[in-house]
């Protein structure tokens, strides 16, 4: 699938199914399956996977314009969609054929299970032991969007073995002993399913391990954390933008509410100051992000990503702020959207590897010591 081919895809899922649900799934709080099953109907949950398993074999920059678009429309499909990405990019080098073929057809959906609490960044805590050819896990994963939803999860933890290091899992969602919140946690976007999950402990078999056990660090550091910095960025992008779109149209449309005697607000200095102040942090993160899209490969590039996520964190809400401030009233209708953004903003800032934690080890690099030290 070419480029254009799959934007011309997403183009068509927006159009008919995820606009017209955007709404509904904020409401509800509702995992947006119908979204999902549109996304994979079109061939876009395998779009980063290589051409002979059947995806389409594009690249980060890719992934990130499509996260951006959804993002604008309807934010809990975006990180519903952006953690599966980031768990492909890794399933892609290690995975059975198989399983890279029943993503690439849509009938397989994964997501990160990384994030612990008390745990600095993406380091796993938790117990990892081996008996009997199978895999016991213990630990709680934070954070974890479509939990419950997911086909499979990317699991971190400690290694099985004597010595350092860290190992990776794909827990596959009917695994004994995984244990997901019956109910809606009310964390992460509002329709993402995004909860806690416990494995206490769960089973899998010695052959679910990723890589090698033990050997995943770098696999952590160089490919999930890269994807995950992007993609959230992107999530933040986007909606950004549509902050920023819902601005203008609220201030440039019809007003009756404005009185005789008061300029429009496309009149006063100070909203018309405010919306550049808008149009400059989404410019900002733009270019940032796609800056270090680019430079990614290169020695400086986690750094650089880890900058554009933090910084499109911090502007989403900032960008958000600005839109409630320059709307008024009108930030509240459900037409236009932005006191819903404004929320999902605030909630954006924090996931897998949150906003925080990204400014720390950028700090880090600051005071002249390493990124992302794993065991």
């Amino acid at each position: 699938m070419t480029a254009r081919n799959h934007r011309d895809a997403l183009d068509r899922v927006l159009r008919t199914t995820i606009e017209p649900h955007a709404r509904q799934v904020d409401d509800r709080g509702r995992f947006p399956r119908q979204n999902v099953d549109a996304l994979a109907r079109a061939g876009l949950l395998g779009l980063t996977l290589p051409t002979r398993h059947g995806g389409a074999g594009h690249d980060l920059g890719e992934a990130v314009e499509v996260i951006k678009r959804l993002a604008r429309v309807c934010a809990s499909t975006a990180a519903v969609l952006a953690s599966h990405y980031a768990a492909t990019a890794v399933l892609a080098r290690h995975a059975e054929p198989d399983l890279l073929r029943a993503i690439a057809t849509g009938h397989h959906l994964s997501t990160l299970a990384l994030a612990e609490t008390g745990n600095p960044g993406l380091v796993p805590g938790g117990r990892a032991e081996r008996g009997g050819g199978v895999i016991a896990l213990t630990a709680r994963k934070n954070w974890v969007a479509a939990a419950g939803e997911a086909d499979s999860y990317v699991w971190s933890s400690p290694p099985a073995g004597a010595g350092g290091g860290l190992s990776l899992w794909l827990v596959p969602a009917h695994a004994p002993g995984l244990c997901v919140p019956a109910t809606a946690e009310a964390v992460g976007l509002r329709g993402s399913a995004t909860a806690t999950i416990t494995a206490d402990p769960v089973r899998v078999p010695e052959s679910a391990v990723i890589g090698a056990d033990g050997a995943t660090a770098q696999a952590l550091i160089e490919v999930i954390t890269p994807w995950v910095c992007a993609l959230q960025a992107a999530l933040a992008l986007g909606l950004m933008q549509s902050v920023l779109a819902r601005s203008v149209e609220c201030v440039t449309g019809p007003q009756p509410s404005w009185s005789r005697w008061q300029d429009p607000p496309t009149r006063q200095p100070e909203v018309r100051a405010d919306l550049a102040r808008m149009r400059m942090k989404v410019d900002t993160g733009d270019l940032v992000l796609t800056d270090a899209v680019q430079a990614h490969r290169y020695a400086d590039g986690l750094q650089r990503l880890l900058e554009a996520r933090a910084l499109s964190a911090e502007n989403a809400i900032q960008v958000a702020e600005l839109g409630i401030k320059v709307c008024g009233q009108h930030a509240f209708r459900e037409d236009y959207g932005v006191e819903r953004r404004f929320r999902d903003a605030h909630t954006a800032a924090h996931g897998q590897l949150t906003a925080e934690q990204c400014l720390d080890q950028l700090g880090r690099t600051t005071c002249g010591r390493p990124l992302l030290q794993v065991p």
